[in-house]
């Protein structure tokens, strides 16, 4: 779903998304508050891109309105406005990312790809957490792991956003969910470092790189712990039994 005032944005929003992916289905277009609560009510979108400053309300009021209704999709905001305080607000919304105006297609193609890439590599064993009964604060730190993981997170900035303290969330993820923070952290890192290794044709620095890990020697020994191999011996003997030929 696409939430836009200006025609020509819209078009061209509509337009990059289209032709990036068939993936992408785009259900619904509104240009003012009203139409896109009409339009998310008739259409249950799992995506929404929206514009900060709308007619009627903002995007940010809007988000909150769907996440109070208990919507659990995927927000990637796009914005003119730089100002941090909105920055701040999208983060407690979990928004998937926030993209700054002018936006060209390499940038919205970068936010299509992550997010086909977090569709791609649903793990059973990480993605359980977020089913169970847990304490919504430990929900929201698997929460944020799983939007940011590329990114350097810190024990302290996922409890400031679970609102709670450090400690607390450490000892209570330990508890709750059988392995400690930093433990799922690179576990999820892993799993989403295989499908780089499976899909991709980049070097195991650049994929250390992506996956947050940054250096590759850190990435080889968490990688290792988490599948028993290193990522290189994991890429070569899984496309071996697919059939493909890799060549280091």
């Amino acid at each position: 779903m696409l939430i836009e005032d200006e025609p020509n944005a819209m078009e061209r929003y509509s337009s990059y998304i289209s032709s990036y992916n068939a993936a992408f289905e785009i259900v619904a277009k509104a240009s003012t508050y009203e139409q896109a609560r009409t339009l998310f009510a008739q259409n249950k979108p799992e995506i929404i891109f929206s514009d900060i400053v709308i007619p009627g309300n903002t995007g940010l009021r809007f988000l909150e309105e769907v996440r109070a209704s208990n919507w659990d999709g995927l927000a990637v905001i796009i914005s003119g406005y730089g100002d941090f305080s909105y920055a701040q607000k999208a983060i407690k919304l979990s928004v998937f990312d926030y993209l700054l105006k002018p936006v060209f297609q390499k940038d919205l193609e970068q936010v299509l790809d992550k997010i086909l890439r977090l569709m791609n590599a649903k793990d059973p064993q990480i993605h359980y957490f977020t089913d169970r009964n847990l304490p919504v604060y430990v929900k929201k730190a698997v929460q944020y792991v799983e939007h940011y993981y590329n990114q350097e997170i810190s024990l302290c900035a996922v409890a400031e956003f679970a609102n709670v303290s450090p400690s607390y969330l450490s000892a209570s993820f330990s508890k709750k969910c059988g392995m400690t923070f930093v433990e799922y952290l690179h576990a999820y890192r892993s799993d989403m470092a295989a499908k780089y290794l499976l899909d991709t044709d980049l070097t195991l620095e650049e994929i250390a790189d992506r996956v947050g890990f940054g250096d590759s020697s850190y990435f080889n020994r968490c990688f290792k712990k988490r599948y028993a191999v290193s990522p290189g011996q994991y890429r070569k003997s899984t496309l071996s039994k697919q059939g493909i030929d890799y060549v280091q």
